[in-house]
């Protein structure tokens, strides 16, 4: 009898990890697919890959009903508080544009430490997988139709829109296969590095481009143990920084036609899309708005948009959550389980936060572009709290 109790227990564990990897590859599938031009408004992806992350939550919940809720005090803080003053007080709040996307994220950090029982190193690669190659279709659809055969470099406008939005899925995808797969598959994921990094230059995404670079000078401060190789990664970024101000087709290409978008660099409101404005305006009208905030007002800014939003009432809280990915990774990447891990996070976080110094949402949405950070930041979180931690070796 103990020895069938046992083979029954291994036996459902291991179904339980089939059902959450399988879970989570499609559900990150099909969110990254429907960033597809041709998909974007596609009622259908839109419930499959909502059915897919709701159905993840319920049986992880069914699986192992353990959520440590303190983590979640100040999303929740914020949203009992927004329902109170939108009933009794009738402000706007709960309509506001990063509502939605805040409670999106809690709601898959949560998936993420449900999770984190079942998830080891290779679930984690799996998953990760599942994301650079949706990714990777996004990006040749993205490439074949839109930028192959056009002077992409030399027009003054964006030829694609949501150039940021699938920027960061890029970004994301590019460090998921340092981190993951750059070691074992060298060839292939060099190949894949450039082409991700190249279309979001193409793209001439500019917060994405400022984010690689903070991305990348973190990444090599945080990430080699040797201090040799520290000080090499900084020469070389140095080096590469030197390059492009001081030779002049590098200058012409990186800073005139890609990050100045071909505009007269005196023109400051047409070089930064308008931010300007938004800051002029949080500058003239936040001293009127400083305690509750306007109830929702659009500025690209994510700090600034919390701030004008919800004052500092209710914005604190959101700015203190959207950094909570960044302390946990911080806070543990020294614990050698968890430290491959803790980098991801950390990495990824600061994608997030460095993109939000430009647009609204960020690191929240808009759209699918953050899930993944959450969800990672959920394994580590749980991972830690259940100190099973196999979901860091590397």
């Amino acid at each position: 009898m103990v020895v069938n109790y046992s083979i029954n227990k291994t036996s459902s564990f291991a179904f339980k990890k089939r059902v959450s990897r399988y879970l989570l590859f499609f559900a990150c599938i099909f969110s990254n697919f429907s960033q597809l031009p041709t998909l974007m408004d596609n009622r259908i992806i839109s419930l499959v890959y909502t059915a897919l992350w709701l159905i993840a939550a319920v049986s992880l919940f069914y699986f192992n009903p353990k959520i440590p809720v303190g983590y979640f005090i100040l999303p929740a803080m914020f949203d009992l508080l927004c329902v109170f003053f939108d009933v009794f007080l009738k402000t706007s709040y709960l309509s506001s544009n990063l509502f939605r996307p805040i409670n999106l994220c809690v709601f898959i950090m949560i998936v993420g430490v449900l999770a984190s029982k079942y998830f080891d190193y290779e679930d984690l690669k799996f998953i990760s997988l599942a994301y650079i190659i949706s990714s990777l279709v996004l990006a040749l659809y993205i490439y074949f139709n839109i930028f192959a055969g056009i002077d992409w470099a030399g027009t003054d406008r964006y030829l694609y829109s949501s150039k940021n939005s699938a920027g960061q899925i890029f970004l994301i995808a590019i460090f998921l296969v340092v981190f993951l797969f750059l070691k074992k598959h060298k060839f292939i994921s060099i190949l894949l590095i450039v082409f991700f990094a190249m279309l979001i230059f193409m793209m001439k995404s500019r917060s994405t481009i400022v984010s690689l670079f903070i991305a990348i000078v973190f990444f090599v401060i945080l990430v080699p143990k040797k201090t040799w190789q520290k000080l090499f990664g900084i020469f070389v970024i140095a080096f590469a920084v030197f390059l492009v101000f001081k030779q002049e087709d590098l200058y012409n290409l990186f800073i005139k036609e890609i990050m100045l978008n071909n505009k007269d660099i005196s023109d400051i409101t047409a070089i930064s899309s308008e931010r300007d404005l938004h800051l002029e305006y949080f500058r003239e009208n936040f001293s009127d708005y400083w305690l509750m905030g306007t109830g929702g007002t659009y500025l690209e800014s994510f700090p600034l948009a919390v701030l004008m939003s919800y004052g500092v009432f209710l914005g604190i809280p959101v700015l203190l959550f959207s950094i909570l990915p960044l302390l946990v990774g911080i806070n543990y990447v020294n614990k050698k389980q968890v430290r491959f891990l803790c980098l991801i996070v950390i990495i990824l976080s600061l994608i997030m936060l460095t993109n939000g110094i430009f647009e609204e949402q960020s690191p929240f949405g808009p759209g699918v572009k953050c899930y993944f950070l959450w969800l990672v930041a959920g394994l580590l979180i749980g991972t830690r709290k259940s100190q099973r931690n196999n979901v860091g070796k590397e």
